[in-house]
Protein backbone atom coordinates (compact mmCIF):
# COMPACT_ATOMS: atom_id res chain seq x y z
CA UNK A 1 0.00 0.00 0.00
CA UNK A 2 2.53 2.75 0.72
CA UNK A 3 4.67 1.56 -2.46
CA UNK A 4 1.20 2.47 -4.35
CA UNK A 5 1.16 5.44 -2.60
CA UNK A 6 4.80 6.86 -3.37
CA UNK A 7 4.35 5.69 -7.26
CA UNK A 8 1.44 8.57 -7.52
CA UNK A 9 2.92 11.33 -5.20
CA UNK A 10 5.74 10.53 -7.79
CA UNK A 11 3.67 10.95 -10.41
CA UNK A 12 1.31 13.87 -9.30
CA UNK A 13 4.83 15.52 -8.78
CA UNK A 14 6.18 14.82 -12.32
CA UNK A 15 2.60 16.06 -13.81
CA UNK A 16 2.52 19.55 -11.69
CA UNK A 17 6.18 20.09 -13.08
CA UNK A 18 4.86 19.88 -16.50
CA UNK A 19 2.10 22.20 -15.86
CA UNK A 20 4.52 24.98 -14.05
CA UNK A 21 6.89 24.66 -17.00
CA UNK A 22 4.40 24.97 -19.81
CA UNK A 23 2.87 28.16 -18.24
CA UNK A 24 6.43 29.74 -17.79
CA UNK A 25 7.22 29.22 -21.41
CA UNK A 26 3.71 30.81 -22.06
CA UNK A 27 4.77 34.11 -20.01
CA UNK A 28 7.88 34.30 -21.24
CA UNK A 29 6.79 34.63 -25.04
CA UNK A 30 4.75 36.98 -24.43
CA UNK A 31 7.24 38.94 -22.76
CA UNK A 32 9.16 38.47 -25.88
CA UNK A 33 7.31 39.55 -28.60
CA UNK A 34 8.66 41.19 -31.72
CA UNK A 35 8.39 44.51 -32.48
CA UNK A 36 6.08 43.58 -34.96
CA UNK A 37 2.75 42.67 -32.71
CA UNK A 38 3.32 46.22 -30.77
CA UNK A 39 3.39 47.53 -34.88
CA UNK A 40 0.13 45.38 -35.47
CA UNK A 41 -1.71 47.25 -32.17
CA UNK A 42 -0.48 50.55 -33.28
CA UNK A 43 -1.58 50.12 -37.01
CA UNK A 44 2.08 50.69 -38.29
CA UNK A 45 3.34 49.15 -41.54
CA UNK A 46 5.66 46.41 -41.24
CA UNK A 47 8.49 46.64 -43.23
CA UNK A 48 9.43 43.95 -45.79
CA UNK A 49 12.40 41.72 -45.06
CA UNK A 50 15.07 42.22 -47.35
CA UNK A 51 15.58 39.42 -49.81
CA UNK A 52 18.75 37.37 -49.94
CA UNK A 53 20.74 38.33 -53.09
CA UNK A 54 20.24 35.68 -55.82
CA UNK A 55 23.86 35.10 -57.34
CA UNK A 56 24.51 35.22 -60.84
CA UNK A 57 24.24 32.19 -62.58
CA UNK A 58 27.15 31.21 -63.85
CA UNK A 59 28.66 28.45 -66.87
CA UNK A 60 27.77 24.71 -65.75
CA UNK A 61 31.33 23.17 -65.85
CA UNK A 62 31.76 20.35 -68.37
CA UNK A 63 31.66 16.88 -66.74
CA UNK A 64 35.07 15.82 -65.69
CA UNK A 65 36.65 12.71 -67.40
CA UNK A 66 35.91 10.86 -70.95
CA UNK A 67 32.60 8.21 -71.21
CA UNK A 68 32.67 5.05 -72.95
CA UNK A 69 34.22 4.90 -76.22
CA UNK A 70 31.53 3.17 -78.86
CA UNK A 71 32.39 0.67 -80.62
CA UNK A 72 32.06 1.75 -84.49
CA UNK A 73 30.33 -0.41 -87.65
CA UNK A 74 33.06 -0.34 -90.33
CA UNK A 75 33.06 -0.89 -93.93
CA UNK A 76 36.21 -2.59 -95.35
CA UNK A 77 36.81 -1.89 -99.38
CA UNK A 78 38.01 -5.62 -100.03
CA UNK A 79 34.71 -7.67 -99.48
CA UNK A 80 36.51 -10.79 -100.12
CA UNK A 81 38.39 -10.48 -96.92
CA UNK A 82 35.44 -8.21 -94.78
CA UNK A 83 33.81 -11.10 -93.94
CA UNK A 84 36.53 -12.78 -91.49
CA UNK A 85 38.42 -9.32 -90.32
CA UNK A 86 34.95 -7.53 -89.40
CA UNK A 87 33.04 -10.54 -87.84
CA UNK A 88 34.98 -9.81 -84.38
CA UNK A 89 36.02 -14.19 -84.14
CA UNK A 90 39.54 -14.88 -83.89
CA UNK A 91 38.95 -18.10 -85.38
CA UNK A 92 38.46 -16.70 -88.92
CA UNK A 93 41.10 -15.10 -91.15
CA UNK A 94 42.33 -13.51 -94.68
CA UNK A 95 45.37 -13.39 -96.06
CA UNK A 96 46.21 -10.15 -98.13
CA UNK A 97 48.86 -10.03 -100.73
CA UNK A 98 51.80 -8.02 -99.95
CA UNK A 99 51.64 -4.26 -101.21
CA UNK A 100 47.38 -3.80 -99.79
CA UNK A 101 46.05 -0.78 -98.92
CA UNK A 102 42.87 -1.36 -97.16
CA UNK A 103 40.51 1.49 -96.64
CA UNK A 104 38.24 1.25 -93.54
CA UNK A 105 35.20 3.73 -93.13
CA UNK A 106 32.76 4.64 -90.37
CA UNK A 107 30.06 6.72 -89.78
CA UNK A 108 31.45 8.73 -86.99
CA UNK A 109 35.30 9.71 -86.63
CA UNK A 110 37.90 6.81 -85.67
CA UNK A 111 39.91 7.71 -82.63
CA UNK A 112 41.39 4.15 -82.20
CA UNK A 113 41.87 1.27 -83.95
CA UNK A 114 42.43 -2.64 -82.85
CA UNK A 115 44.25 -5.19 -85.63
CA UNK A 116 44.45 -8.44 -84.61
CA UNK A 117 46.81 -10.03 -86.61
CA UNK A 118 47.64 -13.78 -87.44
CA UNK A 119 51.21 -12.90 -88.66
CA UNK A 120 53.45 -10.45 -87.89
CA UNK A 121 53.06 -7.53 -90.12
CA UNK A 122 56.42 -5.72 -90.17
CA UNK A 123 56.22 -2.06 -90.20
CA UNK A 124 53.36 -0.46 -92.03
CA UNK A 125 51.87 3.18 -92.09
CA UNK A 126 48.10 4.09 -91.19
CA UNK A 127 46.98 7.43 -93.27
CA UNK A 128 43.79 9.63 -91.97
CA UNK A 129 43.47 13.42 -91.98
CA UNK A 130 45.74 13.54 -94.64
CA UNK A 131 48.90 12.52 -92.67
CA UNK A 132 50.95 9.36 -92.38
CA UNK A 133 50.96 7.72 -89.33
CA UNK A 134 53.94 4.45 -88.55
CA UNK A 135 52.96 1.84 -86.95
CA UNK A 136 53.89 -2.06 -86.45
CA UNK A 137 57.55 -0.70 -85.05
CA UNK A 138 56.69 -3.07 -82.00
CA UNK A 139 55.85 -6.21 -83.20
CA UNK A 140 52.72 -6.62 -81.63
CA UNK A 141 50.28 -9.01 -82.54
CA UNK A 142 47.83 -7.56 -81.40
CA UNK A 143 47.89 -3.85 -82.10
CA UNK A 144 46.22 -0.92 -80.81
CA UNK A 145 46.76 2.23 -82.81
CA UNK A 146 45.75 6.05 -81.02
CA UNK A 147 45.21 7.64 -84.59
CA UNK A 148 46.75 11.36 -84.45
CA UNK A 149 44.32 12.36 -86.81
CA UNK A 150 40.79 10.97 -86.16
CA UNK A 151 39.18 10.61 -89.59
CA UNK A 152 35.80 8.87 -90.76
CA UNK A 153 37.90 7.04 -93.36
CA UNK A 154 41.10 5.36 -93.15
CA UNK A 155 43.76 3.39 -95.05
CA UNK A 156 45.92 0.55 -93.92
CA UNK A 157 49.24 0.28 -96.12
CA UNK A 158 51.05 -3.01 -95.95
CA UNK A 159 54.64 -3.95 -97.32
CA UNK A 160 55.39 -6.22 -99.77
CA UNK A 161 54.69 -9.47 -97.71
CA UNK A 162 51.84 -11.04 -97.86
CA UNK A 163 49.73 -10.09 -93.69
CA UNK A 164 47.35 -12.03 -92.29
CA UNK A 165 44.45 -10.17 -90.47
CA UNK A 166 42.21 -12.07 -88.18
CA UNK A 167 39.89 -9.15 -86.67
CA UNK A 168 39.64 -5.06 -87.16
CA UNK A 169 37.83 -3.19 -84.43
CA UNK A 170 37.73 0.49 -84.16
CA UNK A 171 36.58 3.05 -81.45
CA UNK A 172 34.70 6.65 -80.90
CA UNK A 173 36.82 8.97 -78.44
CA UNK A 174 36.56 7.77 -75.30
CA UNK A 175 37.92 4.65 -72.81
CA UNK A 176 38.37 1.73 -74.46
CA UNK A 177 36.65 -1.70 -73.86
CA UNK A 178 38.17 -3.82 -71.52
CA UNK A 179 39.08 -6.72 -74.53
CA UNK A 180 41.25 -3.91 -76.48
CA UNK A 181 44.68 -4.71 -75.47
CA UNK A 182 47.10 -1.82 -75.06
CA UNK A 183 50.48 -3.48 -74.48
CA UNK A 184 53.59 -1.76 -74.35
CA UNK A 185 57.09 -3.26 -74.23
CA UNK A 186 59.21 -3.09 -70.77
CA UNK A 187 61.78 -0.57 -71.19
CA UNK A 188 65.64 -1.12 -70.34
CA UNK A 189 65.82 1.55 -67.84
CA UNK A 190 62.76 0.20 -66.16
CA UNK A 191 63.59 -2.96 -65.08
CA UNK A 192 61.42 -6.12 -64.33
CA UNK A 193 60.66 -6.80 -60.73
CA UNK A 194 59.80 -10.42 -61.70
CA UNK A 195 60.73 -12.12 -64.44
CA UNK A 196 58.98 -15.41 -64.99
CA UNK A 197 59.78 -18.37 -67.31
CA UNK A 198 56.75 -20.14 -69.46
CA UNK A 199 57.82 -23.40 -71.34
CA UNK A 200 54.79 -23.26 -73.16
CA UNK A 201 51.87 -20.98 -73.45
CA UNK A 202 49.51 -21.73 -70.61
CA UNK A 203 52.27 -22.88 -68.06
CA UNK A 204 52.02 -19.26 -66.85
CA UNK A 205 48.72 -20.14 -65.59
CA UNK A 206 48.35 -23.75 -64.92
CA UNK A 207 51.81 -23.97 -62.67
CA UNK A 208 51.88 -20.61 -61.75
CA UNK A 209 48.39 -19.88 -60.76
CA UNK A 210 47.84 -16.41 -59.31
CA UNK A 211 51.20 -14.95 -59.20
CA UNK A 212 50.51 -12.27 -62.69
CA UNK A 213 47.28 -10.61 -61.59
CA UNK A 214 48.73 -10.58 -58.00
CA UNK A 215 52.05 -9.22 -58.65
CA UNK A 216 50.84 -6.92 -61.66
CA UNK A 217 47.46 -5.66 -60.30
CA UNK A 218 47.19 -6.19 -56.89
CA UNK A 219 50.85 -5.37 -55.81
CA UNK A 220 51.35 -2.57 -58.69
CA UNK A 221 54.58 -4.56 -59.90
CA UNK A 222 56.35 -4.87 -63.07
CA UNK A 223 56.38 -8.40 -64.40
CA UNK A 224 57.44 -10.06 -67.61
CA UNK A 225 56.91 -12.95 -69.16
CA UNK A 226 59.05 -15.07 -71.21
CA UNK A 227 57.62 -17.98 -73.44
CA UNK A 228 60.59 -20.57 -74.29
CA UNK A 229 59.03 -22.49 -77.21
CA UNK A 230 56.88 -20.71 -80.08
CA UNK A 231 53.26 -22.46 -81.23
CA UNK A 232 53.50 -19.68 -83.66
CA UNK A 233 56.38 -21.26 -84.99
CA UNK A 234 54.64 -24.84 -84.94
CA UNK A 235 52.57 -26.98 -87.80
CA UNK A 236 50.09 -28.30 -85.60
CA UNK A 237 46.72 -27.82 -87.53
CA UNK A 238 45.33 -25.22 -83.91
CA UNK A 239 48.52 -24.51 -83.33
CA UNK A 240 48.18 -21.03 -85.15
CA UNK A 241 45.51 -19.63 -82.29
CA UNK A 242 47.94 -20.54 -79.67
CA UNK A 243 50.02 -17.39 -79.41
CA UNK A 244 46.51 -15.50 -79.65
CA UNK A 245 44.90 -17.40 -76.66
CA UNK A 246 48.18 -16.88 -74.85
CA UNK A 247 47.88 -13.02 -75.32
CA UNK A 248 44.14 -12.98 -74.52
CA UNK A 249 45.04 -15.32 -71.40
CA UNK A 250 47.78 -13.05 -70.44
CA UNK A 251 45.86 -9.81 -70.94
CA UNK A 252 42.88 -11.22 -68.91
CA UNK A 253 45.66 -11.96 -65.75
CA UNK A 254 46.65 -8.72 -65.76
CA UNK A 255 50.00 -8.53 -67.89
CA UNK A 256 50.60 -5.28 -69.52
CA UNK A 257 54.22 -5.97 -70.79
CA UNK A 258 54.29 -7.64 -74.12
CA UNK A 259 56.09 -11.31 -73.24
CA UNK A 260 59.01 -12.18 -75.31
CA UNK A 261 59.29 -15.70 -77.03
CA UNK A 262 62.32 -17.91 -77.56
CA UNK A 263 61.51 -18.66 -81.18
CA UNK A 264 62.25 -21.86 -81.55
CA UNK A 265 58.93 -24.24 -82.32
CA UNK A 266 57.35 -26.51 -79.34
CA UNK A 267 57.64 -29.96 -79.97
CA UNK A 268 56.15 -33.22 -78.24
CA UNK A 269 59.86 -33.94 -75.68
CA UNK A 270 58.69 -36.90 -73.49
CA UNK A 271 62.12 -36.61 -71.12
CA UNK A 272 64.93 -34.31 -70.21
CA UNK A 273 67.18 -36.59 -72.68
CA UNK A 274 64.55 -35.88 -75.50
CA UNK A 275 64.32 -32.03 -74.70
CA UNK A 276 67.98 -31.72 -74.46
CA UNK A 277 68.69 -32.90 -78.13
CA UNK A 278 65.89 -31.24 -79.72
CA UNK A 279 66.69 -27.74 -78.53
CA UNK A 280 70.17 -28.03 -77.04
CA UNK A 281 70.88 -26.60 -73.57
CA UNK A 282 73.32 -24.00 -74.68
CA UNK A 283 70.55 -22.26 -77.01
CA UNK A 284 68.04 -22.07 -74.34
CA UNK A 285 70.47 -20.66 -71.56
CA UNK A 286 71.16 -18.06 -74.44
CA UNK A 287 68.07 -17.07 -74.42
CA UNK A 288 67.60 -16.69 -70.64
CA UNK A 289 71.05 -14.99 -70.16
CA UNK A 290 69.57 -12.40 -72.67
CA UNK A 291 66.07 -11.71 -70.93
CA UNK A 292 67.62 -12.01 -67.91
CA UNK A 293 70.26 -9.01 -68.53
CA UNK A 294 67.97 -7.30 -70.83
CA UNK A 295 64.80 -7.02 -67.57
CA UNK A 296 67.14 -7.46 -64.92
CA UNK A 297 65.01 -8.05 -62.50
CA UNK A 298 64.98 -8.44 -58.92
CA UNK A 299 62.94 -11.69 -59.07
CA UNK A 300 63.37 -14.92 -61.77
CA UNK A 301 61.05 -17.48 -61.42
CA UNK A 302 60.39 -20.46 -63.75
CA UNK A 303 59.30 -24.48 -63.27
CA UNK A 304 59.71 -27.53 -61.12
CA UNK A 305 63.06 -29.58 -61.45
CA UNK A 306 60.46 -32.35 -61.91
CA UNK A 307 59.43 -30.71 -65.24
CA UNK A 308 55.96 -31.13 -62.32
CA UNK A 309 54.68 -34.12 -64.51
CA UNK A 310 57.70 -35.02 -65.83
CA UNK A 311 57.80 -32.89 -69.55
CA UNK A 312 60.96 -32.41 -70.56
CA UNK A 313 60.75 -28.96 -71.91
CA UNK A 314 59.98 -28.33 -68.32
CA UNK A 315 62.81 -29.88 -66.67
CA UNK A 316 65.21 -28.43 -69.44
CA UNK A 317 63.64 -24.59 -68.45
CA UNK A 318 64.44 -25.26 -64.95
CA UNK A 319 67.88 -26.69 -65.30
CA UNK A 320 68.72 -23.99 -68.11
CA UNK A 321 67.76 -21.31 -65.68
CA UNK A 322 69.96 -22.34 -63.24
CA UNK A 323 72.72 -22.09 -64.96
CA UNK A 324 71.65 -18.82 -66.60
CA UNK A 325 70.94 -16.62 -63.69
CA UNK A 326 75.25 -17.66 -63.22
CA UNK A 327 75.82 -16.93 -66.45
CA UNK A 328 74.27 -13.57 -67.02
CA UNK A 329 76.53 -12.30 -63.99
CA UNK A 330 79.55 -13.32 -66.23
CA UNK A 331 80.51 -10.86 -68.81
CA UNK A 332 82.82 -13.73 -69.95
CA UNK A 333 79.75 -15.97 -71.09
CA UNK A 334 77.85 -14.92 -73.97
CA UNK A 335 79.10 -11.99 -74.77
CA UNK A 336 77.11 -10.81 -77.42
CA UNK A 337 74.33 -9.95 -74.88
CA UNK A 338 76.74 -9.11 -71.59
CA UNK A 339 78.07 -5.99 -74.80
CA UNK A 340 74.45 -4.97 -75.56
CA UNK A 341 72.64 -5.06 -71.81
CA UNK A 342 75.61 -5.32 -69.82
CA UNK A 343 75.40 -8.15 -66.98
CA UNK A 344 72.87 -8.86 -64.12
CA UNK A 345 73.81 -10.85 -60.68
CA UNK A 346 69.45 -11.76 -60.52
CA UNK A 347 68.77 -11.05 -56.24
CA UNK A 348 66.50 -14.05 -55.80
CA UNK A 349 65.81 -17.17 -58.12
CA UNK A 350 62.58 -19.28 -57.49
CA UNK A 351 61.64 -22.67 -58.75
CA UNK A 352 58.38 -24.17 -58.77
CA UNK A 353 57.74 -26.82 -55.99
CA UNK A 354 61.58 -26.50 -55.05
CA UNK A 355 63.01 -28.18 -51.87
CA UNK A 356 61.43 -29.13 -48.91
CA UNK A 357 58.27 -28.35 -48.30
CA UNK A 358 58.64 -26.98 -44.57
CA UNK A 359 60.93 -24.17 -46.23
CA UNK A 360 58.29 -23.49 -49.13
CA UNK A 361 57.35 -19.88 -49.66
CA UNK A 362 53.32 -20.29 -50.15
CA UNK A 363 51.77 -17.33 -51.84
CA UNK A 364 48.44 -16.14 -51.19
CA UNK A 365 45.99 -16.17 -54.30
CA UNK A 366 42.48 -16.63 -52.38
CA UNK A 367 42.83 -13.05 -50.97
CA UNK A 368 39.44 -10.60 -52.57
CA UNK A 369 41.10 -7.60 -54.55
CA UNK A 370 39.22 -4.62 -55.08
CA UNK A 371 42.30 -3.78 -57.99
CA UNK A 372 40.47 -7.28 -59.11
CA UNK A 373 36.69 -6.05 -59.34
CA UNK A 374 36.33 -8.57 -55.78
CA UNK A 375 37.69 -11.55 -57.41
CA UNK A 376 40.48 -13.39 -56.10
CA UNK A 377 44.20 -13.57 -58.02
CA UNK A 378 43.34 -17.26 -58.70
CA UNK A 379 39.90 -16.74 -59.58
CA UNK A 380 40.92 -14.35 -62.45
CA UNK A 381 44.10 -16.63 -63.24
CA UNK A 382 41.06 -19.81 -64.11
CA UNK A 383 39.23 -16.71 -65.99
CA UNK A 384 42.62 -16.66 -67.74
CA UNK A 385 43.07 -20.14 -68.53
CA UNK A 386 39.64 -20.01 -70.16
CA UNK A 387 41.21 -17.80 -72.93
CA UNK A 388 42.95 -20.67 -74.27
CA UNK A 389 40.17 -22.35 -76.03
CA UNK A 390 41.77 -24.87 -77.86
CA UNK A 391 43.26 -26.40 -74.67
CA UNK A 392 39.75 -26.66 -72.96
CA UNK A 393 39.82 -30.38 -74.15
CA UNK A 394 42.76 -31.44 -71.98
CA UNK A 395 40.77 -32.04 -68.87
CA UNK A 396 43.36 -33.02 -66.64
CA UNK A 397 44.84 -29.40 -66.93
CA UNK A 398 43.79 -26.62 -64.82
CA UNK A 399 44.70 -24.34 -62.86
CA UNK A 400 46.07 -26.20 -59.99
CA UNK A 401 45.07 -25.47 -56.30
CA UNK A 402 46.29 -26.27 -52.89
CA UNK A 403 45.35 -30.01 -53.09
CA UNK A 404 47.74 -30.96 -56.38
CA UNK A 405 50.83 -32.57 -56.33
CA UNK A 406 51.42 -29.39 -59.03
CA UNK A 407 50.28 -26.41 -56.12
CA UNK A 408 50.62 -24.02 -58.01
CA UNK A 409 50.91 -21.28 -54.94
CA UNK A 410 54.38 -23.26 -54.12
CA UNK A 411 57.84 -22.36 -54.25
CA UNK A 412 61.40 -22.99 -53.53
CA UNK A 413 63.67 -20.21 -53.10
CA UNK A 414 66.73 -21.94 -55.16
CA UNK A 415 69.33 -18.99 -55.25
CA UNK A 416 69.53 -15.78 -53.19
CA UNK A 417 71.88 -12.46 -52.48
CA UNK A 418 69.79 -11.35 -49.52
CA UNK A 419 69.67 -14.67 -47.65
CA UNK A 420 66.65 -16.90 -46.98
CA UNK A 421 62.71 -15.87 -46.42
CA UNK A 422 61.64 -15.37 -43.33
CA UNK A 423 58.14 -14.56 -43.63
CA UNK A 424 57.98 -17.23 -46.96
CA UNK A 425 54.94 -15.68 -48.57
CA UNK A 426 56.13 -13.11 -50.94
CA UNK A 427 58.56 -13.70 -53.70
CA UNK A 428 59.80 -10.13 -53.12
CA UNK A 429 60.74 -10.30 -49.47
CA UNK A 430 64.06 -7.96 -48.81
CA UNK A 431 64.40 -7.06 -52.31
CA UNK A 432 63.49 -3.60 -54.32
CA UNK A 433 64.67 -1.50 -56.49
CA UNK A 434 66.07 1.09 -54.17
CA UNK A 435 68.52 -2.20 -52.77
CA UNK A 436 69.62 -3.43 -56.68
CA UNK A 437 68.93 -0.05 -58.89
CA UNK A 438 69.54 -0.38 -62.72
CA UNK A 439 72.93 1.49 -63.19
Amino acid sequence: MKRKLLVLTIVLFVLLLLVSLALFLQSRDAVDAPAETEALSSGEEIPEATPLPTPEPGPVPDPVGQGAAAQLKLTLDAPQGAAAVLDGNLYTDYTFPGGTTLTLSAEDEIFALYVVFGTYPGDWTLRSGGEEQPCGQDGFLHECVFLDCPDTSIELVFPDEDVMIRDVYAFSDGYLPTFVQTWRNLREDEGADILLFSSHYDDELLFFGGLIPYYSAVRGLRVQVAYMTSNYLTDFANYRFRPHEALNGLWTACARFYPVTNEVPDRECYSYPDAASIYGEDTFVAFEVEQIRRFKPLVVVTHAESGEYGHGVHMLTAYTVERAVEAAADPAQFPESAERYGVWDTPKTYLHLYGDWSESTMLNYELIAPELGLLSPFRVAEAAYRQHVTQQQWVGFYVFSYDHPHDSHRFGLYRSLVGPDEEKNDLMEHVSRELFPIK
